[in-house]
């Protein structure tokens, strides 16, 4: 644990993204009916499952693997992949219930996600790879490294991401500083009883008088959402949550025995003002921890060039 006490619980309960970022999420859901974005050409591969998994496969060189994060694809990567496959081949897919990758029947876990990864470097015979995992994404890596081990790891980075979600008296630097288990199965328990009320609250809170006029059950507008979002199964995406919730790496993380860069945003909604920084570097004693001043939640999203350039530098020096 770091030195300096640990941040109280907020005293307003925190929103877990801002109103553009909410909209995103729920475009990528595909619970919008607005389509995905253009997906662009993929590579794809077949989990054991069955389950299709589309891949985007850039440039040529020593394996770099993306993994987007949660309500987000692989387009939010795109910028800082395009820069690095001038000397990497450069793999992110859009995971299971996101994007171009429609849930098939059955839950999401983080343990089905990091078994799409090892899936995933099988089909494509990469032998030593960069994992690279923001937020949903670095849970999907630290679950992969808790089952799979180092044994085909170069080298890791993780952006924006607590190894637990989840606070209690002794743990106070998951989300928000103060995002207690209970908090976060009342919001997920909510959205499985009625997930069109729960989702434009969130929505409407964010955007203030108007939105939440427009979102209201006698407006058009409102009425037109429930409708749709009434029609989805979000059952998988629910399981998801619940299992990143239940999720705890930090006694692994310990443990690791690749080089390590951490990649936090200042202005982080989620963590912003948790020391998640001085917890990595007495944690993990070999870890870079990189923390861009002016970001939030998604440093390689609003600053591709620093984050690509730093990711290289950091790949130059432990390969």
């Amino acid at each position: 644990m770091p030195d300096s006490a640990p941040p109280d619980p907020p005293p307003n309960p925190a929103r877990l993204t801002g109103l553009r970022g909410a909209f995103d999420a729920l475009r990528n859901f595909g619970l919008m009916g607005l389509g995905s974005r253009g997906a662009g050409e993929y590579d794809t591969f077949t989990a054991t499952d069955g389950h299709v998994v589309p891949v985007c496969v850039l440039g040529r060189g020593s394996p770099l693997v993306l993994v987007h994060g949660f309500g987000c694809t692989h387009r939010d990567w795109l910028p800082v992949a395009r820069r690095l496959a001038r000397r990497h081949c450069v793999l992110s897919w859009d995971a299971r219930g996101h994007g171009s990758c429609r849930s098939a029947s059955g839950s999401i876990t983080l343990a089905r996600l990091a078994n799409d990864l090892a899936e995933a470097l099988d089909h494509f015979g990469l032998q030593r790879s960069i994992l690279v995992g923001h937020s949903m994404g670095a849970l999907t890596l630290m679950q992969y490294l808790h089952l799979h081990g180092t044994q085909r790891v170069a080298a890791v980075a993780l952006v924006d991401q607590s190894p637990r979600i989840v606070t209690d008296d002794s743990w106070r630097l998951g989300l928000f500083g103060g995002c207690s288990a209970a908090m976060l199965s009342g919001l997920i328990a909510g959205a499985r009883r009625d997930l069109a009320e729960t989702l434009l609250n969130e929505v409407g809170a964010l955007g203030g008088a108007w939105l939440r006029r427009q979102l209201a059950v006698e407006a058009p507008l409102g009425r037109m959402l429930r409708r749709r979002l009434g029609r989805i199964d979000v059952k998988p995406l629910l399981d998801l949550a619940e299992s990143m919730a239940k999720a705890d790496f930090r006694a692994s993380l310990s443990r690791l025995d690749a080089p390590l860069l951490v990649v936090l945003g200042a202005r982080s909604p989620h963590y912003a003002g948790v020391p998640l920084d001085a917890w990595y570097r007495d944690t993990v004693k070999h870890a870079q921890v990189s923390v861009y001043p002016h970001a939030g939640h998604s440093p390689h999203v609003s600053e591709p060039l620093r984050f690509a350039r730093e990711l290289e530098r950091f790949i130059e020096d432990h390969a």
